[in-house]
């Protein structure tokens, strides 16, 4: 039994949208599955939702090689990184967020360097 590790994963993303700082935090409320988490790489903060690797076949065959499906992506340009993002008004006024500063990760960092040429 050994552990297999992929050096540098590859991000397919399939919808990327910018929108303001409180609709990224909105999107990652209403639309996320678990605990709701952002993320922040080179400036961009974020929130994606991954496609699942059941959900087909060349999916997951990705997936084996280091590929990521991201099925939406909702950023924004914030300079520096914040732990926590919170929503001033509106239905979620008060809501908090936590931020992770995924900085360091290859597929994120590869994703932030995109989203600043658009």
């Amino acid at each position: 039994m050994g552990i297999s590790y992929i050096e540098k994963a590859d991000v397919i993303v399939h919808h990327a949208y910018e929108v303001s700082i409180d609709d990224v935090v909105r999107f990652c409320i209403t639309k996320s599955h678990s605990s709701p988490t952002l993320y922040w790489s080179e400036g961009i903060l974020f929130f994606y939702e991954q496609i699942p690797p059941i959900m087909n076949m060349n999916i997951e065959a990705d997936f084996v090689k280091g590929k990521d499906h991201w099925s939406e992506v909702y950023y924004s340009r914030l300079k520096d990184y914040k732990g926590t993002m919170e929503i001033d008004e509106g239905e979620f006024k008060g809501a908090k967020i936590r931020v992770i500063d995924a900085s360091k990760f290859s597929p994120h960092n590869e994703f932030s360097k995109w989203a600043k040429t658009r």
